[in-house]
C-alpha cells in the first residue's frame, strides 16, 4: 500500500514535468509527513491545461450525499481490479490524476515493532504516482475533491519489505496517463506496472514518522540498521 509520503520540493516537480507546463493553483506546502484525510497537491487536467490543486488524500465518490460520512475513504485502489470496482471504474475514463511525491514510506515487519523505510527514485527527485480523483459535495454543497493513489505488486527492491507499493508513471508517459481521449484501461495497463527496482533505492528510518503530528526533514535522515530502537 501506499499510506504516507513526502513531497517538499515543487522546483524538482516543474523539472520533472518540464515538457507539459502546469499552472498552481495555490500556494502548496512542503510535508514531510502527508498523510490520509490532509488535503495535499494533485496535478489534474482541466480543459486542455494541467493544474496543481489540492486535494484531501482519501476518495470520496461523487454519489456521497452533502455532509454524509462516507462508509469507505479508499486511500489506495488496487490496479489489478479498477476495471472491477464500481468506485474506481469510471473513474479510469476522465479522472486519472499525478500525485507527485519526493518519496514515499514503507514499514517493514521485523518480528517486532515495524522499521519504517524511506523510499524514492535514484534518478528523479520527484516521482509520480498514478491516482485517480472524484469530486463530491461538503455540507454546504461546495464541490470538494479527494484523490486515492493506485498500487500494485512490488518491485524486486521492495518485495521484502512491503508486498504492495504504488504505481509510478514514468514523465515520458505522463501525457498518456492524463489523455481525456484514452477513456479504456487497456492502453494504459502499461503504465500500472512497478517501477524496476534498479531505479529506487531505500533506507532505514527513524520511527519518528510514525505519528503524523511529527513533519520536518529530520524524518527522511537515514538510520543505520543496527540503530533502530523498539518504540516504548
Amino acid at each position: 500500500m501506499c499510506g504516507r509520503y513526502v513531497i517538499e520540493d515543487f522546483q524538482e516537480l516543474s523539472e520533472t514535468l518540464r515538457q507539459v507546463p502546469f499552472q498552481i493553483d495555490y500556494d502548496p506546502n512542503p510535508t514531510w509527513n502527508a498523510a490520509p484525510s490532509q488535503r495535499l497537491p494533485v496535478i489534474v487536467e482541466d480543459n486542455g491545461a494541467w493544474h496543481l490543486r489540492p486535494m484531501q488524500w482519501g476518495l470520496i465518490p461523487r454519489w456521497t450525499k452533502p455532509g454524509e460520512k462516507p462508509k469507505v475513504a479508499p486511500i489506495n485502489a488496487r490496479a489489478e481490479t479498477l476495471a472491477e470496482k464500481p468506485m474506481f471504474r469510471s473513474l479510469v475514463k476522465r479522472h486519472r490524476c499525478l500525485v507527485p511525491a519526493n518519496g514515499f514510506y514503507e514499514w517493514r515487519r521485523t518480528g517486532g515493532p515495524k522499521q519504517p523505510y524511506y523510499i524514492f527514485l535514484k534518478d528523479q527527485p520527484v516521482m509520480l504516482m498514478a491516482g485517480l480523483y472524484d469530486t463530491a459535495k461538503d455540507i454546504a454543497g461546495e464541490p470538494f475533491q479527494t484523490y486515492t493513489i493506485i498500487t500494485g505488486g512490488p518491485n524486486v527492491l521492495m518485495q521484502d519489505i512491503h508486498d504492495r507499493m504504488p504505481m509510478i508513471i514514468h514523465p515520458e508517459d505522463a501525457e498518456l496517463w492524463m489523455d481525456h481521449d484514452v477513456d479504456a484501461l487497456e492502453p494504459l495497463e502499461p503504465l500500472l506496472q512497478p517501477v524496476a527496482g534498479e531505479e529506487m533505492d531505500l533506507y532505514p528510518i527513524s520511527t519518528a514518522v510514525n505519528s503524523v503530528k511529527n513533519n520536518n526533514p529530520d524524518l527522511i535522515e537515514p538510520i543505520a540498521e543496527q540503530d533502530f530502537l523498539p518504540e516504548t
